[in-house]
């Protein structure tokens, strides 16, 4: 179930950004130097290595899904967007205004991509996502990281 959702919002992202999806392995390409590298499910990468970046990592929360009638169920759906930017500090921690700028205009980017759009949900059309939180961490394991939460009912 997990998956149509996630493609759903990979393909979003990346057809805003004029980012080309190989459909073979699902691998990005034609990103430009400081735009977005790679759009990923999440799977705890903080924890290991990020080998590329600016990149999204695309979350889910658990699905409860309520049937109304035997033939319809619903849900509420949310998504967590990580927009993953490399932090490159001084020796003084300080994170120059300009990278942060970027970073935000990276989020933006993301967000303006996906907000107000339907997903496709077990071969249906969700309602449009709706923003419902925006956190910033300016230093997360050594990454900035701008995480965009979204609601929509399936």
């Amino acid at each position: 179930m997990y998956y149509e959702l996630y493609k759903s919002i990979k393909q979003q992202i990346a057809d805003s950004l004029g980012l080309i999806i190989d459909p073979e392995n699902g691998q990005i390409t034609g990103s430009v130097p400081d735009g977005i590298q790679d759009i990923q499910w999440f799977n705890a990468q903080y924890d290991g290595v990020i080998h590329i970046a600016p990149c999204v990592f695309v979350e889910f929360s658990p699905l409860v899904i309520n049937r109304q009638t035997k033939q319809t169920n619903t849900t509420d759906i949310s998504v967590r967007l990580h927009i993953v930017s490399e932090v490159v500090s001084e020796s003084d921690g300080c994170i120059p205004d300009i990278d942060v700028l970027q970073h935000e205009t990276l989020g933006h980017q993301v967000l303006d991509a996906v907000e107000d759009k339907p997903l496709m949900f077990l071969g249906e059309e969700t309602r449009p996502l709706r923003l419902v939180g925006w956190t910033h961490h300016h230093k997360y394991n050594g990454w900035m990281v701008t995480l965009i939460d979204l609601k929509t009912k399936g």
